[in-house]
């Protein structure tokens, strides 16, 4: 599987991409409040070469690995996100992250599952041959205003240990300047139910 290539960030700074964004009239005044993300968020996904911008017309580009995790009929899903200010967004999306630069699937998808549910890769099979890959454009929630293509890679996963109840899991960057997301609810859910697209 191709390792995803270092996508260079076209900005010198955060002042050049507030500049960008003001230039296609998007509003980043808003962001940070309520359930979304901050401007300096967006600048950290672009330093991490974790998204790209593509301009005329402006265009957040972002691949995702999505794990499926079976138990029965049930999948296991991210139900409620709590942010540090107080606020909830519910979600109901499988395990999913932003694929770095120099990484595989199957690395993403370890990485995914160690930093969302702390599962160790020894617990983990992954199964290469159920993987599906799609597109999709969207208004992400995230960043309003700021149209997002997002290129969607599912795989389903063997993951022994986990809970076969609801639980809470505290988010690890435990940062709020970094994330601003608190701690994650994860829940089992009808696979009938589930909506495979993300907004991050």
């Amino acid at each position: 599987m191709p390792k995803r290539r270092f996508i260079v960030n076209q900005f010198a700074n955060i002042h050049a991409l507030e500049t960008w964004l003001e230039k296609y009239e998007i509003n980043y005044q808003a962001w940070g409040n309520s359930n979304s993300k901050s401007l300096h968020n967006l600048w950290q996904e672009l330093e991490a070469g974790e998204v790209q911008l593509k301009e005329n017309p402006p265009l957040r580009v972002v691949d995702v690995v999505q794990i499926i995790i079976r138990r029965g009929d049930l999948i296991l899903v991210e139900a409620e996100q709590e942010f540090f200010n107080g606020q909830r967004r519910y979600r109901k999306q499988p395990p999913s992250e932003k694929i770095k630069p120099g990484e595989d699937l199957q690395e993403a998808a370890c990485r995914c599952l160690q930093e969302e549910l702390g599962v160790p890769p020894e617990k983990i099979t992954l199964n290469m041959a159920s993987l599906q890959q799609h597109q999709t454009n969207t208004n992400s929630f995230s960043y309003p205003g700021l149209p997002s293509q997002y290129n969607f890679h599912l795989l389903e996963a063997a993951v022994s240990g986990l809970p076969e109840e609801d639980f809470w899991r505290e988010n690890l960057a435990g940062d709020n300047s970094i994330d601003p997301v608190k701690r994650h609810r994860w829940a089992w859910h009808p696979i009938d139910t589930i909506k495979f697209i993300t907004s991050q």
